[in-house]
């Protein structure tokens, strides 16, 4: 009797894992979905990211596309509504294996000199800012400027003042600065410290409070708030407009 009860238990833990699988998408599938896209864009690269990590199944089109001017981070979205999205991060190799390196003789030297036009300095517009700012900062529109610069001398940058509106600084920095990458913190929904709407559904009735985020993300995801009539800590997910609903 223990025996057929044990065998019964077995397998409906079998039939819940397999139900589980079928209604969720991997970090796995994921990862594989970005490879499969760097492989179409010709880039050598592969994506950073957890492969134990599942997200609700995603029933319409994943959109993958980058956060800034490279492909070393990406920015993954289900377009399902309240689907998933993530940021991942991309170990880029270089191409090095079938290029061959060849000495041309003196004479080939000498032609290769005449003939050769010379390179003409690349110019580029780029984003620094107009006025000093602080750390915690969050970049408006008239804090930013456009200006002429060769490429040679810069590594990262922005070009498109729409990429940096909204976004919060990692550190003070001077009148007259480029701005990098390195200077932002990570793209979110919503930013650890944020005064959010908290949205608790009861019955027919829908109750808002303020609260304040514990912690960084996009739609869909779940963070922690601090209450603050109350001081206690929720769970919720996140939703537009810097809302989230409370996790039950």
């Amino acid at each position: 009797m223990f025996k057929i009860k044990l065998k019964k238990f077995f397998w409906i833990v079998i039939i819940c894992i397999i139900n589980k699988q079928a209604l969720a998408i991997s970090g796995e599938q994921i990862s594989a979905k970005v490879s499969q896209w760097l492989t179409k864009e010709g880039i050598n690269g592969t994506p950073v990211f957890s492969k134990n990590v599942h997200f609700k199944d995603c029933k319409n089109k994943i959109e993958i596309k980058k956060v800034f001017n490279n492909y070393k981070t990406l920015k993954v979205n289900c377009l399902d509504k309240n689907g998933f999205a993530v940021t991942i991060r991309v170990k880029i190799f270089k191409n090095i294996k079938n290029k061959k390196i060849l000495k041309p003789n003196k004479v080939s030297k000498i032609i290769m000199r005449k003939d050769e036009p010379k390179k003409k300095n690349e110019i580029f517009t780029i984003i620094k800012l107009k006025k000093s700012l602080e750390k915690n900062d969050i970049i408006q529109s008239n804090d930013l400027e456009t200006v002429i610069v060769k490429k040679r001398h810069q590594t990262s940058f922005f070009t498109d003042k729409r990429e940096l509106l909204g976004r919060k600084l990692k550190t003070n920095l001077k009148l007259g600065q480029i701005l990098h990458p390195r200077h932002l913190f990570e793209s979110y929904d919503i930013n650890n410290g944020d005064i959010i709407s908290i949205v608790s559904n009861l019955g027919n009735v829908s109750v808002a409070a303020s609260g304040e985020a514990q912690g960084s993300g996009n739609l869909g995801d779940l963070i922690e708030v601090k209450n603050l009539k109350s001081g206690k800590i929720i769970k919720g997910y996140i939703k537009k407009d810097k809302k989230i609903k409370i996790f039950r």
